[in-house]
């Protein structure tokens, strides 16, 4: 499972320094939002500040036009050269309309221009993605990641109160398998607290 920041109840200073701290521990991704209309600023900023970690956006689907959401996702692509994401809560068919016109399909004779640089760019349907907020107790967000993980799930967006270098060193690497040796993480801390 992939481990995201989720960072949207984050004040402005802090989503763009945590995001460029995630990007230098190497988490997954981190997810912002916004005022409905203004949710890619931020990302675009944030895609020019990082290099490596991908910059998911939640978008409120029923407010703004498929053709505008999808145009803004791929113009963030290509800033963040390739590392676009989005989270869109909204009904299906505005979703699969951002899709297609992601993907590359004319959709009621309108081509999306420019297109984004990847050749699919992750969308999801916002009750599609996992996301919890976790206490900053490790040994119970320990017990959070595995049962998301056990679950099943791919992907999950989580709030953390804490240290990033903490969540990457004993959250993420949990929630990429079961077999992450516990020890590891924790020789770490002693070494470079």
């Amino acid at each position: 499972m992939r481990l995201g920041l989720d960072l949207r109840n984050e004040a402005p200073s802090a989503v763009i320094e945590r995001a460029r701290e995630a990007d230098r521990l190497g988490l997954w991704a981190v997810l912002v939002g916004g005022t409905p209309g203004t949710e890619n600023l931020i990302t675009a900023q944030l895609a020019t500040l990082t290099e490596h970690v991908h910059l998911a956006v939640w978008l409120t689907g029923d407010l703004l036009h498929p053709l505008a959401m999808a145009e803004e996702i791929a113009i963030t692509d290509h800033l963040s050269r390739r590392r676009a994401l989005a989270i869109i809560d909204g009904d299906e068919a505005r979703i699969d309309h951002v899709r297609r016109l992601l993907s590359g399909h004319i959709v009621n004779g309108v081509a999306l221009a420019p297109p984004p640089a990847q050749t699919s760019v992750g969308v999801w349907a916002a009750d599609d993605i996992a996301s919890v907020s976790l206490t900053g107790d490790l040994d119970d967000d320990r017990i959070t990641i595995d049962e998301y993980r056990d679950q099943g799930h791919t992907h999950l967006f989580v709030s953390w109160p804490g240290s990033l270098r903490t969540l990457a060193r004993h959250l993420a690497t949990r929630a990429a398998g079961p077999g992450f040796p516990q020890i590891t993480a924790d020789h770490a801390d002693t070494i470079a607290p």
